[in-house]
C-alpha cells in the first residue's frame, strides 16, 4: 500500500479527452502509531465491472495539510 509523502505542482495541464466521474469512500486508520486517511475511488458507471475499486490514496498528517493548502490556493477558498 502506497502512502503519499510529498505533493509537488509540476506546471500547467491541458485536459485531453474526457473525464470519468466516480464515487469515493474514505476512512481513517492508525498504522505503526501514526494516523492516516485512506480514500478509495470506485469505477465509473460505464465500466463493465461495477463497484470495483479503482485507486487508493493514503495520506498522513503532513501530506493532508499540504493537500488542504494546495486546494485552498487552487480554488481561492
Amino acid at each position: 500500500m502506497a502512502i503519499i509523502t510529498k505533493i509537488t505542482k509540476i506546471g500547467n495541464y491541458t485536459m485531453r479527452g474526457s473525464l470519468t466521474f466516480c464515487e469515493a469512500k474514505y476512512n481513517d486508520y492508525c498504522y505503526d502509531g501514526e494516523k492516516y486517511v485512506r480514500i478509495q475511488t470506485f469505477c465509473s458507471k460505464n465500466r463493465k465491472e461495477k463497484g470495483k475499486q479503482s485507486q487508493v490514496i493514503n495520506l498522513d498528517r503532513t501530506t493532508a495539510k499540504a493537500l488542504v493548502e494546495l486546494l485552498q490556493k487552487s480554488f481561492d477558498i
